[in-house]
């Protein structure tokens, strides 16, 4: 027989089950997007975060920064990492997990010599061409200087009429002289050599403690998760300025919504301070990525959900 007031097994069930539903209806109401929340009113009001609350935090943060390599031969550090932790928290949000995060950003700059190089060797290749083609380039500015010339005498004169007539002719020149100085140019060398002075240049390794839902492109590639870790995933980024892999992880438990986001789980009986779900995410050159995550101590980053 029971103690009044002793719960059934069965309430405490039901309790944790009404715990993680609440918990996942927030999160659908929420997850619209990090935008809209940020834009949000905040309705209920902020409140300090306790000491307890900073102190779980940092523990968590602590945990994850000691779990990162150091800048491989090269590198540096080009961003301060000290952990920083919320200090206040709308109660709108009250029945989640708090959201914090810690980021590690990367510099290469033991090759900044031979990438100032490619800038220096393509200005010389431009004032080249610039030298051979700066007599024509010259003899048309001269052109519409004397006709310009010419324009504002009339003016003065007061015969806009006359000086309007020189118009179509100074377009002419104008047009003329843009086609010379066009002449040499290479868009795509340009655009290449920019894409190279930022290949392996920088790299980061983004962590985010209780993200109300992760993302993951329809390009991605899962691939296999490090021990502790729930999914894997990868995939290349390749624009106009830039060529980039993305390595995403996720810890603890997710569960994958209509919309294709993933959304995770609470931990029952970890306070919201805890880690109850975990991102990592590292952006950089393609071999630079996978030697990054060879180095990353992913097991003391699970360790966090303990």
């Amino acid at each position: 027989m029971l103690a009044p007031g002793e719960p059934r097994r069965g309430d405490a069930t039901m309790a944790k089950n009404r715990l993680s539903r609440v918990f996942i209806g927030l999160c659908s109401v929420i997850a619209v997007g990090s935008t809209a929340l940020a834009d949000s009113p905040c309705n209920a009001g902020y409140r300090d975060t306790t000491a307890a609350e900073r102190a779980k935090m940092t523990a968590v943060l602590e945990t994850v920064k000691s779990a990162m390599p150091a800048p491989p031969a090269g590198w540096v550090l080009t961003v301060d990492d000290t952990i920083s932790v919320p200090q206040s928290l709308c109660q709108d949000l009250a029945k989640v997990p708090l959201d914090y995060s810690y980021t590690r950003h990367y510099s290469n700059v033991g090759d900044a010599e031979q990438r100032q190089k490619l800038i220096q060797d393509q200005a010389a290749i431009n004032a080249e061409i610039y030298k051979k083609k700066q007599p024509r380039l010259d003899a048309i500015q001269a052109k519409m200087e004397k006709i310009s010339a010419q324009q504002v005498a009339l003016i003065q004169k007061g015969d806009y009429a006359g000086a309007e007539k020189f118009n179509a002719e100074i377009e002419k020149l104008q047009a003329e002289y843009q086609q010379v100085a066009d002449e040499g140019s290479d868009p795509q060398r340009m655009e290449a050599i920019g894409k190279e002075m930022s290949r392996d240049l920088e790299m980061t390794i983004a962590v985010r403690v209780n993200p109300m839902t992760a993302r993951v492109p329809t390009e991605a590639k899962p691939t296999t998760a490090p021990a502790g870790a729930k999914a894997a995933y990868r995939w290349h980024v390749e624009d106009s300025s830039s060529s980039n892999d993305h390595a995403l992880y996720q810890f603890g438990t997710w569960f994958k919504r209509p919309d294709g986001t993933f959304q995770p789980s609470v931990r029952q009986g970890a306070p919201f301070s805890a880690a109850h779900a975990i991102t990592v995410e590292v952006t950089g050159e393609s071999q630079r990525v996978t030697q990054t995550l060879a180095a990353i101590d992913f097991a003391k980053i699970a360790s966090s959900l303990n």
